[in-house]
């Protein structure tokens, strides 16, 4: 008779020790809270400071569950009960508000249990509740015939989430007292004393890299270009220089092992120039050391957050001084998706036009009469009234609510997609790209860019509800060239 408690194949714990060295006690920590048979709890916590493996791990480790549940099903024994476990991650940095974040997880959950019936509006934990019962309660994950399965929920940094309410948390905390069999697993940096308001939650620490393990995990990378002797001599000459980039430039800029490794790669090319055009040789290194020494005595030599490129530069253009904010709109076009770019032009129309227009510049009815300006169909100037001589471009963004912008997105996509991105003759190509982008992840990306600016209290509204106010902030050039980059021309919708 199988044995009620039992820990995951050890084949699969040494198989995710060596991909995560360093890491070989958290990962047995976790698969003993997460496995069926294990000791599975209603609540995890996993902390620890940013590029110390916790999604990593927390996500491959769920793999390696899922698919050793389902490996069981298909050569199950009859003494085995048959198990299946489901896991589904949402990450906070993807949900514009508290509401965005239950959404998330209810269409998430939707797919990792195949639900088939219709996902419903979820505003509240209580909702959440309500929805995740019925997906779960009364019946199995799949048709496999599963007769014990858990469910997995991962939040990965919802200590940032963006306007979260403060009881999320603590109602979070307490599906798994409703919903049976469903785990709650926490992806945080440094949590609060008792934050979820609950006693007994198991923590689990994933502490920063000491530099021996850091040049440990180091070690694996392999750099390019490789040395003309060989791999081996190129190996000890990337460990010693790694050691040496961790003492002088890692261990007070940059600790976490994501941006030592990006040091190390951008600065071995140079550090190697001289053994590559013959000058020296790999040994002795201090030779070597002392050739490069220019490259360990300023901080700032391609350190992240001193000199780095901007976010829409093209590859390896530095700004330079005093161009600051044009090198940071700099390829916008070609760096944001193709909504992105329709949602942009719609926010810099709704901040520049003013609402009583929207029915002339955006109704179908009107859209050969727009671009009529000063034609038969212009409006014949009165002597009485005085019209405004100052360009609209010139009085500054106002702002305006999501819901209208969306509406003038929808417009500018139909002319779009009729003219520059599909073509004629693409219908079948262009009905199958609708409703596959995220439009609020997009509306998120754009805020967290600062290329829109949320106007008023930060909590004030709710995003979701399309209530919440937004002014554009980037100016009439960049707009027109992300336009034209989508095949619309802004001159043709905005106002005199």
């Amino acid at each position: 008779m199988a044995s009620m408690f039992s820990l995951p194949s050890e084949v699969m714990l040494t198989s995710l020790a060596s991909q995560f060295p360093c890491r070989e006690q958290q990962i047995r920590s976790l698969a003993t809270l997460l496995a069926i048979r294990g000791a599975p709890s209603r609540n995890i916590v996993l902390y620890g400071l940013e590029a110390t493996g916790k999604s990593a791990i927390a996500k491959a480790l769920l793999q390696r569950l899922s698919t050793e549940s389902d490996n069981s099903l298909v050569n199950g024994d009859s003494d085995v009960p048959l198990e299946q476990l489901r896991y589904a991650v949402i990450k906070s940095a993807e949900c514009i508000t508290g509401r965005h974040l239950l959404e998330q997880t209810v269409g998430t959950v939707a797919k990792a249990v195949n639900w088939e019936g219709n996902v419903g509006r979820c505003e509240n934990v209580a909702q959440l509740v309500v929805e995740l019962g019925r997906m779960l309660e009364g019946r199995r994950i799949s048709d496999k015939g599963a007769t014990n399965y858990r469910i997995v929920l991962v939040f990965d940094g919802i200590d940032h989430q963006r306007e979260a309410p403060p009881t999320l948390l603590p109602g979070l905390a307490r599906l798994g007292e409703i919903i049976p069999k469903l785990t709650t697993l926490y992806i945080v940096t440094a949590p609060r004393p008792n934050f979820l308001h609950l006693p007994g939650v198991p923590h689990i620490h994933f502490p920063s890299y000491t530099k021996p393990e850091l040049l440990q995990i180091l070690s694996s990378t392999s750099p390019t270009p490789q040395l003309p002797s060989g791999a081996k001599e190129t190996q000890e000459t990337w460990s010693r220089f790694t050691s040496a980039v961790y003492d002088s430039l890692s261990k007070h800029s940059g600790r976490d092992i994501l941006s030592c490794r990006s040091i190390s790669l951008r600065l071995w090319p140079r550090f190697i120039k001289p053994i590559l055009d013959g000058q020296l040789s790999a040994t002795p290194f201090g030779r070597l050391l002392v050739a490069n020494r220019s490259l360990f005595q300023n901080e700032s030599v391609l350190i992240p957050g001193i000199i780095s490129e901007p976010p829409f530069a093209k590859s390896g253009a530095l700004v330079q001084p005093g161009n600051e904010s044009k090198g940071k709109y700099q390829g916008i076009a070609a760096q944001l998706p193709y909504y992105s770019r329709l949602l942009l032009v719609a926010s810099y129309l709704a901040s520049f036009n003013p609402s009583r227009f929207d029915t002339v510049h955006f109704m179908k009815s009107a859209s050969s009469k727009r671009r009529k300006k000063g034609g038969g169909t212009a409006l014949s100037r009165s002597s009485t009234t005085k019209r405004r001589t100052i360009s609209r471009k010139l009085l500054g963004p106002q702002a305006f609510v999501l819901e209208r912008m969306l509406a003038i997105f929808h417009c500018i996509k139909d002319d779009a997609d009729s003219r520059g991105r599909h073509g004629l003759g693409n219908d079948r190509k262009r009905e199958r790209q609708n409703g596959s982008a995220d439009i609020q992840m997009a509306i998120a990306t754009l805020a967290s860019l600062r290329l829109l600016v949320k106007m008023g209290a930060q909590n004030a509204g709710d995003t979701m509800d399309g209530a919440c106010r937004y002014r554009v902030a980037v100016g009439w050039e960049v707009v027109r060239g992300v336009a034209r980059s989508v095949g619309v021309e802004a001159e043709d919708y905005l106002a005199d």
